[in-house]
């Protein structure tokens, strides 16, 4: 939930220069490999603009020329339509994705993009990943992790996604909008694009039976996995000592709260996995970001977990 005491993101660019484009849409896209050709007319112009918080961000990019590069991997989701066809995103994958003029798509995530378009205007809706993995989470009743979503949406989810994107979208794009109403409205077209795009958390982690602490631990952990945390700071977070609590986890649930974490922290690296690009990722860089540090060790926990080992996991996914 956002607050008044965030700051707001608003940001309108705009010129009539190509190197200007391509250095701004490098910033933007974390990429290093961005190109613009000439506009057709020989009269090129760009503009960028975008309205937001730190859950989601409305925006809209225009540039009179072909583009073409890659997108950089950012702990966003993204929601995307064009008002012109010609735009193909992840266009070096198995499947691109062709977009069609009005037709929202959600883009893949968790890694870079590579993108080719013709000139158009692109319309953009960017949830912030911890907020749109809690919304489905909540819509699912399971526990917050990476989401997968169905390619397109059927006609009828499209038509009500449509529907709400035409109602909040004016206020989201208003920088004066107030941030509890700003609110509302992330979470209207978030539930809109979890069952438009049958949103599910890929992580097959089950939260374990027990009393209420043992839950908000689970539930805290699954959060906060991604931080290098211990015991010591899951029994400091329930309000309970250590002892108790790793008593509480044998009694009700067979195991530790290390060995939960460690299990979260298992199926969080086995979904960038599946979406890493072999070519430029490493199993040892994607199990060091989420605390593993000693590869053999937690080989032998991905084996265990999956049935394979992680260089496998890495070469097949992208096949």
């Amino acid at each position: 939930m956002t607050t008044d005491a965030e700051p707001l993101i608003h940001v309108d660019r705009h010129g009539l220069d190509i190197d200007e484009a391509v250095a701004f849409y490098e910033g933007v896209y974390s990429s290093r490999d961005i190109s613009v050709g000439r506009a057709a007319d020989g009269r090129f112009s760009w503009r960028f603009r975008a309205v937001g918080d730190d859950e989601v961000v409305a925006g809209t990019s225009s540039v009179d020329a072909p583009r073409w590069g890659t997108i950089g991997q950012s702990p966003t989701y993204v929601l995307a339509w064009t008002t012109r066809p010609g735009l193909a995103v992840d266009a070096a994958g198995r499947d691109p994705i062709v977009m069609d003029p009005g037709v929202p798509v959600m883009w893949p995530s968790g890694r870079d993009i590579a993108f080719d378009g013709a000139p158009t205007t692109l319309h953009t809706v960017r949830f912030a990943a911890a907020f749109l993995e809690s919304v489905a989470a909540a819509q699912r009743s399971a526990v917050p992790g990476p989401l997968r979503f169905a390619t397109r949406a059927d006609a009828e989810g499209t038509d009500r996604l449509r529907a709400v994107i035409r109602s909040v979208a004016p206020e989201l794009l208003r920088p004066d909008t107030s941030r509890e109403r700003r609110a509302a409205l992330n979470m209207l077209v978030a539930e809109a694009v979890v069952d438009a795009y049958d949103a599910v958390p890929a992580a097959d982690v089950v939260l374990h039976e027990g009393p209420a602490t043992m839950r908000f631990a689970q539930e805290w952990m699954v959060q906060n996995a991604h931080r290098p945390i211990t015991s010591t700071d899951v029994s400091r977070a329930t309000g309970i000592n250590a002892r108790s609590l790793q008593a509480t986890f044998q009694r009700h649930a067979g195991t530790s709260p290390m060995a939960f974490l460690r299990e979260v922290r298992l199926h969080r690296v086995r979904a960038q996995l599946v979406a890493a690009d072999p070519g430029v990722t490493t199993v040892a860089t994607i199990a060091g970001a989420w605390g593993f540090a000693h590869l053999g060790r937690f080989a032998g926990y991905y084996a265990d977990a999956f049935g394979e080992l992680p260089s496998e996991t890495l070469r097949r996914g992208r096949r």
